[in-house]
Order: structure tokens, then sequence, then C-alpha cells
């Protein structure tokens, strides 16, 4: 199997690849517990880019794309994966982490996932019991509470 740089996602992948590798360094200086989460998620992404970067993600060969609709499609998936990302950012700025994880949860489903509204709720409202308790009870940590929680507190 010859391997192919992706050339068309490259722009992209090395910025990510380049913060990945920076996370990995400053997460290695980390206590062993706090070092955990960054040093996985650091890993998992600088995988996945070098996948990405090296071709494996393609299902077609490349003399076989239209290059109309599917790569249109692609960036319209692309862009859309980015402004959710984004938004989560700033929800989770002005009211929290665990509250933004729930309203991207049930906006996830709901919008997008195609799901009902009660299971919708009721898989978000777990979610946030479920990190709540996990961080409050289990590690012992508080999460940011946001901007707005913080400010009245």
């Amino acid at each position: 199997m010859k391997m192919k740089i992706d050339r068309d996602n490259v722009w992209l992948l090395l910025p990510l690849t380049g913060f990945s590798i920076g996370t990995l360094y400053i997460g290695s200086n980390y206590g062993p517990v706090s070092a955990f989460i960054p040093f996985w998620a650091s890993i998992f992404m600088l995988v996945t880019c070098l996948f990405v970067l090296a071709g494996f993600d393609k299902q077609v060969d490349e003399g076989q794309s239209d290059g109309t609709t599917t790569d249109r499609l692609n960036n319209q998936a692309l862009l859309s994966s980015a402004g959710w990302i984004t938004a989560y950012v700033v929800l989770a700025y002005f009211i929290g982490l665990i509250a933004a994880a729930v309203v991207y949860t049930f906006c996830s489903m709901y919008f997008f996932g195609g799901k009902k509204l009660p299971m919708s709720i009721g898989v978000s409202v777990a979610l946030g019991l479920i990190l709540f308790g996990l961080f409050e009870y289990v590690l012992e940590k508080e999460l940011y509470e946001g901007v707005f929680i913080e400010g009245f507190a």
C-alpha cells in the first residue's frame, strides 16, 4: 500500500498536529493525576491528525472523486463541526462546562440526531448529573462554572 500525503487538508492538519504536540509537551509537566486527560487527548489528536495526513481516511481513490457535491458536503460538514465546537466553548465560558455539555448534547441529539424530545432531555440531564457526580464527588475537583455563576457568587 502506497502512502500519499493528503494535500487538501494539510493547512488545517499541520496546525492541529502542532497544537497536539504542544499540549502533549505542556501536559507532561503536570502531576500524574492532572496529566492523564491532557496526555491521552493529545495522543489521540496527534494520531488522528497523522492518520488523516497519511491519507488513510479516504474511502475512494483520488482519481474517482468527481470533486463537486462530495467536496462541498465535506467542507460544509467541517464548517458545521467547527461552528458547533465554537458554540460549545462560548457556552462553557458563560454558563460553565457541565451546563454547556448538557445544552450541547441536547442540541446534537434533538436537532441533528433526530432523536425524540424526551430521550434528548433524558440523556442530556443524565450526562450532566454523571459529570457533576464524577468531578464533584469521585475526583473531588470543581469544574469551571462560567462567568455568570462566578460573577454572582
